[in-house]
């Protein structure tokens, strides 16, 4: 069941003026409930346009967009509610902090929608909890923090209002691999806890592999493949006509095939593959085994 639809959504900047340029183009696709979705595409595909028109910063110039079944902009002077019930996390959101203190940062959105103190403060710890930002952090200026602490405040800032849907633009962007895996990581957590329906775009076939259940591809303003994660990378050529690539251990299993080694499985993330070596492995030797032992008969 989708949670988060488009139907039939096109966008268009400077419309009517000399640079004029289609964003999107006739795009219509659905998010499922409590899913992680990845969002690929190369630099210019509309991915940016769609993440924005989710929670209301852009207004399409045709088509629908359905949060539980009901147009967003059915009452326009509502949308900021809708922003409540989609959090969008843009690339690069520790430029957006700006309160006193990381504590305050977080709660402001919270602040806003009018909760208790009590359950204000329980938010705030619990997001920066989901976002690995330790908690003597809280009570410093977000401008006293690090890249990556002031990455992991904006993210919990979001977090913290626990969305129905959570947009994420690039959150890893930047980071190193231990800071990547603790922020995705979290986002994973979240949906479990809160049954979320997360939205991910990166350019990391690796993260898209790895933390995400569906795969949606972009190409020039349309929706050019849905699917499951297998389903869409096991279509590698098509994705490098377009200038999209698979996983690098991907790669490597398909090499592995070639070479005869009868790989099978989920072969889109370095566990998945090791397991179906270790597989394949163990099965010729079984096979080996009694040719090798002979007919011990009298």
């Amino acid at each position: 069941m989708n949670l988060l639809e488009l139907q039939d959504v096109s966008y268009v900047y400077s419309e009517g003026t000399p640079f004029e340029m289609v964003a999107l183009h006739h795009v219509s696709v659905g998010f499922e409930k409590g899913s992680i979705t990845g969002l690929i595409g190369h630099t210019g595909s509309g991915k940016s346009t769609l993440v924005q028109l989710l929670n209301g910063l852009l207004r399409p110039k045709q088509g629908k967009i359905l949060l539980d079944g009901e147009d967003i902009w059915a009452k326009p002077k509502e949308i900021r509610k809708i922003r409540y019930r989609v959090g969008l996390v843009m690339q690069y959101p520790e430029y957006q902090l700006f309160d006193e203190t990381v504590r305050l940062d977080i709660g402001y959105a919270l602040r806003n929608m009018s909760l208790p103190a009590e359950e204000i403060a329980e938010r705030v710890e619990e997001a920066a909890a989901f976002v690995h930002l330790d908690s003597h952090l809280l009570d410093q200026s977000p401008f006293a923090l690090s890249g990556g602490q002031k990455r992991r405040a904006a993210l919990a800032g979001v977090i913290a209002m626990r969305p129905q849907v959570l947009v994420l633009d690039e959150p890893a962007a930047g980071l190193d691999p231990i800071g990547r895996s603790e922020i995705l990581g979290g986002l994973r957590k979240y949906q479990e806890s809160f049954g979320g329906t997360v939205i991910l775009v990166s350019h990391s076939m690796e993260d898209m592999a790895q933390y995400c259940d569906r795969i949606v591809a972009m190409n020039h303003s349309e929706v050019f493949m849905t699917g499951t994660v297998e389903e869409v990378f096991s279509h590698a050529q098509e994705l490098s006509d377009i200038g999209l690539d698979i996983p690098s251990i991907a790669r490597i299993a398909l090499r592995l095939q070639a070479a005869g080694i009868p790989l099978q499985g989920s072969l889109y993330t370095v566990s998945g593959v090791r397991e179906a070596y270790l597989r394949a492995i163990a099965e010729a030797r079984q096979m080996k085994a009694p040719s090798e032992g002979g007919d011990r008969r009298v």
